[in-house]
């Protein structure tokens, strides 16, 4: 039987809404009570609700991970990167000559791009580590320096290529990424199937590289209507003289910036969401495990209006419900992927690689996923 005729298998995720909004709200809670030091069991928490609603072949997912490895993570964080920015973005500009300063400052925002990648990669190794089905465990095998330097590089020349790169770059850090992924001990791979690995990507990437002129295009047009509403309904209504004046054009203003950043917001994610769902897509689409396939059938409208929800409910909290956010794109996602096939689970040992001691540590400091995990 070829894999095109086997059975497909669905993933699943059975998280609800208020469940989870119910714990994000505690979280938040108790991370505010304690100046956020309990955010690190509050990522525990939240990641065990979530891992335990995913499904795959009728088995859940399972979490083991704990808040003192976080917190362990956040003390190898602390001394290597915490304390260096909190010096070159404070301290620097005041004890400095400026020019020095802002050449420290420019060297360390150089440096940030592979560090985002190394953190990207711990943070991952950490999480799956962490991660079991049916009892085996996942892993992430190689060296998260060397894809730091492989995703400098490949910044690089997106920046030298005025973006175009993306797609390309995209793809090579999935690669890079799966090929060293481990459940139990068999790897994943990322199929070659004939075709580009950018298929199907460019025309999507081009409608998101033109994505800032259009939002900003977009952004005007609405502040002009929002100007012209406010000003048939009297808010700008010259103040009689001798009277004491009002303020309404500190509520006009308001209005006009809110009304600039949401449709901003909402024409940039717009955007980009036919580029996101295709690339997700194409990714799951060349992902094999022991022979059997995945497919993932993310759409663009509900994926845009998903992420947009999510984007609305981190900023209106503050980011302290980023993890609602980050639930709903995880259900939307694992609802729609498919695994096609049945790898041999009886005949996988556990991986031979060990996982780390610690947390995530530099993961932490950029909150990488939204206090949610690599699911």
């Amino acid at each position: 039987m070829t894999v095109e005729a086997a059975p497909a298998q669905s993933f699943s995720h059975t998280g609800r809404f208020f469940d989870v909004l119910g714990l994000a709200l505690k979280n938040a809670g108790l991370t505010v009570v304690t100046l956020t030091l309990y955010r690190f069991w509050a990522r525990t928490a939240m990641r065990r609700r979530l891992w335990s609603r995913a499904w795959v072949m009728g088995d859940p997912l399972e979490y083991t991970g704990s808040a003192w490895e976080l917190v362990r993570g956040f003390l190898i964080a602390l001394p290597t990167f915490f304390l260096p920015w909190i010096f070159v973005a404070y301290i620097a500009p005041l004890v400095m000559n400026p020019i020095t300063a802002a050449w420290l400052g420019f060297g360390f925002w150089v440096l940030l791009v592979p560090l985002i990648a190394a953190a990207r990669y711990w943070m991952r190794r950490y999480q799956l580590s962490r991660t079991r089905w049916r009892g085996i465990r996942m892993g992430l095998a190689g060296s998260a320096w060397s894809f730091a330097a492989a995703s400098w590089g490949w910044w690089v020349l997106q920046v030298l290529s005025l973006g175009w790169y993306t797609p390309a770059a995209r793809m090579n850090r999935a690669k890079l990424m799966w090929e060293n992924t481990r459940f139990g001990d068999q790897p994943f791979e990322f199929a070659d199937d004939g075709e580009s690995p950018q298929k199907g990507l460019w025309g999507p990437f081009a409608l998101g590289w033109f994505a800032f002129p259009i939002a900003y295009m977009a952004s005007i047009f609405v502040v002009v209507m929002v100007f012209a509403s406010l000003g048939m309904s009297g808010v700008f209504t010259p103040t009689p003289a001798g009277e004491t004046p009002t303020e309404p054009n500190a509520v006009a203003i308001f209005a006009m910036i809110v009304s600039f950043g949401f449709a901003f917001l909402f024409t940039m994610l717009l955007c980009w969401a036919p580029y996101n769902a295709a690339s997700m897509n194409r990714i799951a689409g060349l992902l094999s495990l022991d022979g059997a396939r995945f497919r993932l059938r993310t759409k663009t409208f509900p994926l845009f209006f998903v992420t947009l929800t999510g984007w609305l409910i981190s900023i209106f909290s503050l980011g302290l419900l980023a993890p609602v956010g980050g639930f709903l794109q995880v259900r939307y996602v694992m609802n729609r992927l498919e695994i096609i096939g049945t790898p041999k689970f009886a005949e996988m040992g556990q991986p031979v690689i060990e996982g780390p001691r610690s947390g995530e540590s530099l993961g932490d400091a950029f909150d990488l996923d939204m206090g949610v995990g690599v699911i």
